[in-house]
């Protein structure tokens, strides 16, 4: 049993697991890498996913590696602020010069010190015996040079033989370690940050954007990279508005004008690397040749000969290695110095308070907040005054106020997720929170699992929630039902779906205390209506819950138990309906408002129809025109209810077919050559060449050195033992010149290869940001961000950096090794015959090496991708997660992901392990076999000759190992490029440019004149055709991508002022079309930027555009005005005022058509009223497309189109509609409360 222990290692497979138990193989397998046999024959043979390939041991694993670097830094982080961090310092300035900062370098150490020191023990002997093959060869130079016993000469061959096998067991475990060395600080700090990221306080979170975030955790780079990942990941977030305002090239420019600066720097720091090469190749010759000249000139007797010539020679080379990796040593660790004070600074960066929320004091009443104030960053003035609370268990609550009075930072406080500077919030003990967010945050995940979140499965629960929150019509059209995935922040939905799937998601997780912010805002109004009904309301199935509810919705304020008025981040009222009414105070004002409102609606909807008629029509807001469209929407309704009447089952979908977000296409097989070609194209087919050939130049220079110094080496001395002197000299001025010109030839070459690697990493950035800002929506639907980001950080950096020193290195080492076999076959050429089988099995085993390796490579990039996209979507939704108290269960879900990439990153190094020793020990083969044939021709050859012989044998050892494992990184980086070229050659959108000759850029449209003839459009191949609907979700949003062309049509066409759209060039339809939004998106920088980014508007044009909004108090509140900083996603803005901002965009772009969708749904009704008297004035002689949830603001429109399932299912004038009880919109306006 022992025996087979030893040497069997598939009896260690676990057949139940399917899976090897690396820490159980045998000694033998563990030495030679055997046991990864199976594995290179299961790549060979078959596709393989990251299931199939060596697991985690539980002490490499997230959990565990985390909790060791974790308790080491604490630690750190803990003796750093007790010895330096004195808080009672006098002086702020002393405190901050005397202070060290906690090192990160040591808790990593700490954490991985028994591999380190494994490592440093394997080194230590490596280096002990990397000196017996130079010593064996001194002895076989000299048994070829004297009259020893053949057999010694044997003896000799088969020791250097078995020193070289040492040297390759030693050299490969000696690696072998250090990679799994790297696993724990590469493991540790990935989640080490995203648990970070967990805790991270607001004022933090609005510090780090996602792009450096996620640059964070893939790869630590330096400034540049950072900014253009900050700036992609913004482009990425934005891009339907860019598209909708064509603002595609600009953003380009923008972007390109960041990848420049980093070109710079890419090319100082290439051509650095190249001057570094250039000196330490250098150095290599003058260590030679300073060590030949000074023996020969010490003493006119040292007479150079062959032992002393190529023992030195080889003792050299054995150094050329390690000389060769310090300039990379030295750009490395200057690079890990800045990462590491930059996750350092990170690490350290503000979090939310442990006790900011007070759960464990027993009171009352479900919230309290007694006095308190509270602030976004600590030191900085509150944000939120004086607050004071009481929601007693069960009640309702509603906190109004207008836009940007600090509603939502109520609740962030309630939440923990701001400073107390004064008081603090309590809620009641062991109460569990519920959170709905004004900006529903949706998971990339199936509708159910968005619902379900972090609890089990419970179909009486789950159906109640689906119900009350009028869901299960929306899941009978979808067509995988609750199992569709609905994409990446939702994307595959409408926001007043997102926001019932979030409202859903609360309701189902059964929690003591709910917080409803603005839930409604994004629904229609029946729909607001039903909900607030049977969830919220006094009746719903929150009626036992304590419910807190901010809302712009007025209607129902007299259903709730008590009310809170805010302004300016204060509680300016608060009591009963009918007592704020009593005090006739600002709540009254504003329900005055409102009912005002109301009466007016009123008015206008019985006003006589006679004032309404085209003859008496006064210069206004012209429709939408929708005879064609009625008809073919008659059509696609039939369709559309067809589809709707199908039972549809929410258990037996099959997931196969709802895929919204496409699965990352991996290719298989080898790298093909045309992206080797690719890559030579980009950098430039002749800088290529000339590359080529000055490292041969480099090669044959080196060759002709060495045989210089054989010739050197066999000069014979004098008769009285001194040295031919005018010889000598020549030998070594000749010595001299060749290794100069060795060192200018790889000067040249190194710095052709920074011109073209760096020319290369431009254009094949350019291409992609080209490719993939052309790309369709569909694109961008059905892609996670993180996968994008991936492509631009991780692949981008693989061209920039990594590609151009492989290259090197591999043209470098197959010189090498051709140059070392030419020099063996001349001196024995019948080594060509023992050649053909040692091609033979370098062939086998190259071959079942790559096809594991090439699908391990493509892994490690498809893996890393749900890493940053889980870390992204984490990102955006921590305050949510937090509210959920799920922290732990994302924990779970991402050290899963990143234990499924590390597995394959590991998996990678042991295959190069594997690949290493086999190819090594074929090396020592052939140094065995070349000084056999030494041995037995030793008559034949001179001493210096077996001397140079030997030392390339000796040579092809290292770099026949070395070129495979180099073409293999190339191939696998190829990788990149790979990818890279599939987001470089993305199904594109349609020209930008119009090619219709009866276009006019200047003066279309002149009337805005909308029209559609047979329209039909699909969002996706697949799904069912899309019309416009009257309820939630249906599609009213789909006008606004048919009018803009974001969604192509499938048949008809649609005209603006006679001209069919689809003639024109993209950017100039979008470009005199405005829209605002559903989901308002600014940009970070400053306010300007975002109102003109390209500086087309005087900041007098600003001012009135704010002013229009309804924004200038605002901002003259503000110290820096017009360049206040907007951070990332706009979080430093209430979502109101980021949808007043959008509103004073479209005010300085005023083109001919208006589209709003859903534009004013999260600000409150006295600001609403304001931005529609804005529209109906700036825009009066412009088509208005509207889309509202809230039905008063269209009564006064000239037409309405009350859609149903699919179907115009009415079409008049409102009062006309309103005339008849039956009717919908009659419906539709009484259960709005306007009737």
């Amino acid at each position: 049993m022992l025996k087979n222990r030893f040497f069997f290692p598939e009896i260690f497979w676990d057949a139940e697991r399917d899976e090897f138990l690396i820490e159980h193989q045998p000694l033998l397998s563990r030495l030679f890498f055997t046991w990864l046999n199976r594995i290179i024959w299961h790549g060979y043979r078959n596709l393989f996913e990251a299931d199939k390939l060596d697991p985690l041991g539980p002490k490499k694993r997230s959990a565990y590696v985390f909790q060791r670097f974790y308790n080491y830094w604490s630690k750190e982080e803990t003796i750093a602020k007790n010895l330096y961090g004195d808080e009672n310092e006098t002086s702020a300035q002393q405190s901050k010069c005397c202070r060290r900062e906690p090192s990160l370098l040591l808790p990593i150490m700490k954490a991985m010190w028994q591999w380190v020191l494994a490592a440093a023990l394997m080194e230590i002997i490596y280096n002990f015996i990397t000196l017996a093959p130079p010593i064996i060869l001194d002895y076989l130079i000299a048994f070829i040079g004297n009259d020893e016993e053949e057999w010694h000469g044997y003896v000799y061959a088969i020791l250097l033989f078995l020193a070289a096998c040492c040297v390759t067991l030693s050299s490969v475990h000696n690696q072998n370690f250090l990679i799994i060395a790297s696993v724990y600080p590469r493991t540790g700090l990935q989640t080490t940050i995203y648990r970070k990221v967990l805790r991270l306080s607001s004022n933090s979170r609005r510090c780090y954007t996602i792009g450096e975030l996620c640059n964070l955790v893939a790869k630590k780079q330096m400034e540049w990279k950072d900014s253009r990942l900050r700036q992609m990941s913004e482009i990425l977030n934005g891009i339907k508005v860019l598209k909708l305002f064509a603002w595609e090239i600009p953003f380009l420019k923008s972007i390109s004008r960041i990848r420049e600066k980093e070109a710079v720097t890419l090319r100082k720091l290439a051509f650095i690397n190249g001057s570094i090469v250039f000196l330490w190749t250098s150095a290599l010759f003058l260590i030679a040749i300073s060590s030949f000249v000074t023996f020969v000139l010490i003493d006119e007797k040292n007479v150079l000969d062959p032992s002393t010539a190529f023992v030195s020679i080889t003792l050299f080379n054995s150094l050329r290695v390690n000389m060769a990796a310090i300039p990379q040593l030295i750009a490395e660790l200057v690079q890990s110095q800045v990462s590491f004070k930059r996750v350092r600074n990170f690490l350290l960066s503000e979090e939310i308070e442990g006790r900011a929320v007070d759960d464990e004091t027993a009171i009352c009443n479900a919230v309290e907040i007694d006095g308190g104030s509270f602030c976004w960053t600590n030191g900085e003035p509150p944000f939120l005054h004086d607050i004071t609370i009481s929601v007693p268990r069960g009640s309702l609550v509603a906190v109004v106020g207008r836009v940007g009075s600090g509603k939502s930072a109520l609740f962030s406080a309630i939440l923990g997720e701001m400073h107390a500077t004064e008081g603090a919030v309590r809620i009641m003990k062991g109460g569990r929170l519920a959170y709905v967010s004004q900006q529903a945050w949706i998971q990339n995940t199936t509708l159910r699992q968005n619902i379900l979140f972090v609890k089990p499965m419970d179909k009486n629960s789950y159906n109640s929630a689906l119900s009350t929150c009028c869901l299960k019509p929306d899941i009978k059209i979808l067509p995988g039902g609750d199992l569709t995935e609905i994409g990446e922040k939702g994307v595959n939905l409408s926001g007043g779906q997102k926001q019932r799937v979030s409202l859903a998601r609360a309701v189902y997780q059964d929690a003591d205390i709910y917080l409803l912010d603005d839930p409604l805002s994004a629904v229609d109004s029946h729909v607001g209506a039903h909900i607030f009904k049977h969830v919220i309301g006094p009746d719903g199935v929150l009626q036992n819950k304590t419910r807190i509810l901010a809302t712009h919705d007025y209607s129902a304020l007299q259903e709730v138990d008590k009310i809170y008025l805010m302004s300016e981040g204060r509680i300016l009222e608060s009591g009963t309906y009918q007592e704020l009414l009593d005090q006739k105070g600002e709540f009254a004002r504003l329900i005055e408002e409102y009912l005002k409102k109301q009466i007016e609606d009123e008015t206008e909807v019985e006003s006589d129809e006679e004032k309404r008629t085209p003859d008496n029509e006064s210069p206004g807001i012209k429709k939408l025109s929708t005879e064609d469209l009625k008809a073919q929407m008659q059509r696609l309704g039939s369709r559309l209810s067809r589809t709707i009447s199908r039972t549809i089952s929410l258990e037996e979908k099959d997931p196969k077919k709802v895929r919204i977000i496409e699965k990352e296409r991996m290719e298989i097989g080898r790298v093909k050559a045309g992206i080797f070609w690719i890559y030579i194209r980009y950098a430039t087919v002749h800088l290529a060449f000339c590359f080529i050939l000055g490292f041969a130049v480099f090669k044959v220079l080196e060759i002709g050195s060495n045989v210089w110094l054989s010739q050197w080496s066999s000069d014979p001395p004098l008769p009285d033992g001194t040295q031919d002197i005018p010889l000598r000299n020549l030998r070594m001025g000749v010595y001299g010149l060749i290794g100069l010109a060795q060192s200018l030839s790889t000067l040249i070459a190194t710095i052709i290869l920074a011109i073209a690697s760096t020319r290369a990493s431009i254009r094949f950035h350019v291409s992609m940001i080209w490719s993939v800002l052309r790309s369709p929506m569909e694109f961008f639907d059905t892609t996670p961000m993180g996968r994008i980001l991936n492509r631009f950080g991780k692949d981008i950096n693989t061209v920039d950096t990594n590609i151009p020193s492989r290259l090197q290195h591999l043209i470098t080492v197959t010189i090498a090794v051709i140059g070392s076999f030419l020099v063996i076959i001349t001196t024995h050429p019948i080594f060509i015959v023992i050649m053909i089988p040692l091609c033979v099995i370098y062939i086998f085993i190259q071959c079942f090496y790559m096809a594991s390796s090439r699908q391990v490579r493509r892994l490690q990039s498809v893996t890393l991708s749900p890493v940053l996209s889980f870390f992204s979507e984490t990102v955006q939704g921590v305050s949510t997660i937090r509210a959920y108290g799920a922290q732990y269960e994302f924990i779970d879900k991402q050290d899963k992901h990143i234990d499924t990439n590390c597995r394959v990153f590991y998996s990678n190094t042991l295959l190069n392990r594997w690949l290493g020793i086999r190819l090594q020990f074929l090396g020592n083969t052939v140094v065995f076999i070349t000084a056999l044939l030494c041995v037995i021709e030793r008559r034949t050859y001179s001493a210096a000759i077996v001397g140079l012989t030997l030392t390339y044998a000796l040579n092809v050892t290292d770099s026949l190992a070395t070129f495979v494992r180099l073409f293999t990184q190339i191939e696998n980086q190829m990788v990149s490029v790979e990818r890279i070229h599939e987001y470089s050659d993305l199904p594109s959108e349609s020209s930008w440019e119009t090619e219709c000759i009866q276009f006019s850029r200047e003066d279309w449209p002149s009337r805005g004149v909308v029209t559609f003839r047979d329209y039909k459009m699909r969002y996706r191949k697949g799904m069912d055709l899309v019309g416009l609907v009257g309820r939630t979700g249906a599609g009213k949003s789909s006008l606004a991508l048919a009018l803009f062309r974001i969604v192509e049509p499938e048949d008809g066409t649609i005209l603006i002022d006679g001209i069919d759209i689809a003639m024109l060039g993209l950017h100039d339809l979008r470009s005199k079309i405005t829209v605002i939004p559903q989901d308002p998106v600014v940009f970070s920088g400053s306010l300007r930027l975002n109102l003109d980014p390209f500086g087309e508007h005087s900041d007098e044009d600003l001012w009135r555009a704010i002013e229009h909004a309804h924004l200038k108090t605002f901002v003259n509140s503000l110290q820096a005005g017009l360049d206040y900083e907007v951070t990332e996603g706009g979080e430093n803005l209430s979502v109101g005022q980021r949808q007043q901002l959008c509103l004073a965009r479209a005010l300085l772009k005023k083109t001919k058509i208006l589209v709003l969708d859903e534009a004013t749904a999260a600000v409150d009704l006295e600001t609403d009223k304001l931005i529609q008297n804005t529209i109906r004035q700036e825009f009066w002689d412009c088509t208005v497309i509207t889309i509202a949830h809230r039905l008063y603001t269209v009564l006064d429109y000239d037409r309405i189109l009350v859609m149903e399932n699919g179907k115009i299912a009415e079409d008049g004038k409102p009062e006309t509609l309103l005339e008849n009880p039956s009717s919908l919109f009659y419906q539709l306006a009484k259960s709005a409360g306007l009737l």
